[in-house]
């Protein structure tokens, strides 16, 4: 089947929001996660092969995050922000 009609034919209604349910060995109460899934299809280009951007056009910055959280908050760099240098396109 996926060879007929390959994996974005077969994955492509897939996108959105899922909802996993799940109840852990050492607890009774049922745990729920949310995730979002993007399912695109692969660009064929043969000049660019693997590179979607150079790693020398982009600017990727660590730091710590603001706001409520405790003393671990002070102590890890959990917030990025990356900058694409040439349209100073930011996504943090």
């Amino acid at each position: 089947l996926l060879s007929n009609i390959g994996p974005y034919g077969f994955f492509k209604y897939e996108s959105g929001v899922h909802r996993v349910q799940r109840v852990p060995i050492n607890d009774t109460r049922i745990h729920t996660s949310a995730c979002s899934v993007a399912v695109l299809p692969l660009q064929q280009d043969d000049n660019n092969a693997g590179d979607l951007l150079p790693m020398s056009e982009l600017k990727i910055e660590t730091m710590r995050s603001s706001g409520a959280g405790g003393q671990h908050v002070n102590t890890t760099d959990s917030a990025v922000r990356i900058t694409h240098i040439p349209t100073g396109i930011t996504a943090s």
